[in-house]
């Protein structure tokens, strides 16, 4: 049995911190998994380190090991860059000479426009996550008959507390550098789903926009501790002197050529393979730099 199968078998052990009782999650000698984000900046290699929290978040936990076992990740870019929050989790990173990502940025926002249609990750998400498959574990549920869950959709529990998610000690502030599970706005008020909560009941109904992430996250990369009540917060960094060194790097290439010409705003249709979003309805806009933030793995080091 590999190292990576080892880190997906259910571990009996109770844990501690929720307001309700959750099983541990695999191969697991602490409640604490860890992981590296190998970021590749202008040439430069960064190395971040995490500590996730399975014991008060256990199945965003476990879906972002999923999606890290099968590199899922790999070879991605930080496709919306903010003074806040860098996101990712959702486009390739192509260097090709002709339609790559920087000759799409200096050939204009139509170019980068078709850059990030091409490279978008939503394809290969709604594949991986197929229940079919069998490699993303389900925990949102179109439908409850008879007692038992039934049609499981591709998306993601959110376990935070606007969605009845409570954490009675501990739970985690956002803090520099910490990664949070990010989803897209969209127009579904009232669709209603069910949800396959650790330690509830089969069958707890959730509001649908709380439960649809499916790959997109978040580092935060200002020095805000404010909780946050609608993004689960599942990972904190260990060593914030690399995130400082590449973000002063990012810094000075924007400064190079000039902050005006280091971004470009795109919008685009995403959630096109969302089972309550029709394709090319919902729009939102990225900031792309000029030099791609390239996630070149995320790696668990530690299950």
């Amino acid at each position: 049995m590999t190292f990576k199968k080892l880190g997906r078998i259910i571990c009996a052990t109770a844990i501690s911190g929720l307001a309700i009782a959750a099983p541990l999650f695999s191969g697991c000698s602490t409640s604490h998994p860890e992981a590296k984000i190998t970021v590749e900046f202008s040439g430069e290699t960064y190395v971040l380190e995490y500590k996730l929290y399975r014991s008060m978040y256990p199945q965003t936990v476990q879906h972002f090991i999923e999606l890290a076992d099968n590199d899922f990740y790999d070879n991605t870019i930080i496709h919306n860059y903010q003074t806040d929050k860098w996101y990712g989790g959702g486009y390739e990173y192509d260097d090709g000479e002709e339609r790559g990502y920087t000759a799409s940025f200096e050939d204009g926002s139509e170019s980068m426009l078709d850059y990030l249609e091409s490279a978008s990750k939503e394809y290969d998400y709604a594949v991986l996550a197929d229940p079919d498959a069998g490699k993303i574990t389900p925990s949102v549920y179109k439908d409850f008959i008879d007692g038992d869950l039934s049609q499981p959709l591709t998306t993601l529990i959110g376990e935070f507390s606007n969605n009845q998610h409570k954490i009675e000690n501990g739970a985690l502030n956002a803090s520099y550098g910490c990664l949070r599970m990010f989803y897209t706005a969209k127009d579904v008020e009232g669709k209603r789903v069910y949800l396959d909560k650790q330690g509830s009941e089969k069958g707890v109904m959730g509001d649908y926009k709380y439960n649809s992430a499916t790959s997109l996250f978040s580092i935060q990369v200002n020095s805000s501790t404010s909780s946050d009540s609608s993004y689960c917060i599942f990972a904190t960094l260990e060593n914030t002197d690399v995130l400082d060194s590449l973000k002063e790097a990012v810094s000075e290439a924007s400064s190079d050529v000039g902050s005006t010409n280091f971004t470009k705003e795109i919008s685009l249709y995403v959630d096109n393979f969302d089972e309550f979003v029709d394709p090319q309805v919902n729009e939102v806009t990225y900031k792309v730099t000029a030099t791609p933030i390239i996630i070149k793995t995320v790696e668990i080091t530690k299950y």
